[in-house]
């Protein structure tokens, strides 16, 4: 698997649940179903909204569960049993037999992390494995930045990780250059967080649309860069997050003109 098959457009769902304690759960529910209508992957953490999110989710499954979406997971991995709770945790809220895509964020940086041990060996790299055996995470991918990507690089070619994620947009790339290059060079797959929100600035060139298209169209000039991750819990939003998704690379006189941090 190169995770080629991931929708351009992933749907984040990081603000689902905000606003559960004034009772607004029947907009968030609406908005699940029509993401989960478009047929797109989401992209969703035990963390948000307090756990909230994890509820409007199962909501909007049990509604249809012949349209339940793939999942990109955040799971934190600083223990065996940490992960092992997580995944099994977040299936069962979720309802769901698998994890389609473990996103692993370990902010370790301490040495024997998981980065390492995917390189050495080690308890929590065989406890990875064990979940995959068990059909608990179908792929996974590491969370990276500027300091820590050139070893999660290295970590990614082991056969129990496919791929990197990190903040990327118009002015921030979290992967050193030689990373960056090497990702571009080799097709390593990426997964984009931020790209359609945060960090994204103006863009640089007018005629190239709205900001949504632009950071669309910036994911669909990096082919290794398989999806955007974009949150919102506004339909009209998403309805033009889903429209720019299927969208052409930017020409490369505005790539030029791109100056990432």
């Amino acid at each position: 698997m190169n995770l080629t098959h991931l929708s351009p457009y992933t749907f984040g769902c990081m603000s689902l649940g905000m606003n559960v304690e004034q009772g607004r759960i029947a907009e968030d529910v609406a908005v699940a179903r029509q993401a989960m209508d478009a047929g797109i992957w989401f992209h969703c953490s035990p963390t948000y909204s307090r756990g909230f999110c994890f509820m409007i989710l199962r909501m909007a499954f049990d509604q249809n569960r012949s349209k339940v979406p793939p999942l990109i997971v955040k799971v934190r991995d600083a223990s065996p049993e940490f992960m092992r709770f997580e995944v099994e945790d977040s299936c069962r809220r979720l309802g769901v037999e698998a994890i389609d895509i473990a996103q692993l964020v370990s902010m370790d940086r301490e040495p024997g992390n998981l980065i390492d041990q995917l390189q050495g060996g080690g308890p929590i790299a065989d406890e990875l494995a064990c979940l995959r055996e068990r059909g608990l995470i179908k792929q996974a991918v590491l969370f990276v930045d500027k300091q820590n990507s050139d070893a999660g690089l290295a970590a990614q070619s082991s056969n129990l990780v496919e791929g990197l994620t990190c903040y990327w947009n118009a002015s921030q790339r979290e992967l050193s250059d030689a990373a960056w290059a090497e990702v571009q060079a080799k097709d390593i797959p990426v997964i984009a967080i931020r790209t359609l929100a945060g960090a994204t600035e103006k863009h640089p060139h007018p005629d190239c649309g709205d900001e949504v298209e632009f950071a669309l169209r910036l994911r669909a000039s990096f082919p290794a860069v398989r999806s955007s991750i974009g949150g919102t819990r506004n339909p009209l939003h998403l309805k033009r997050f889903l429209e720019c998704a299927e969208t052409s690379p930017l020409p490369k006189s505005v790539l030029k003109k791109i100056n990432w941090q």
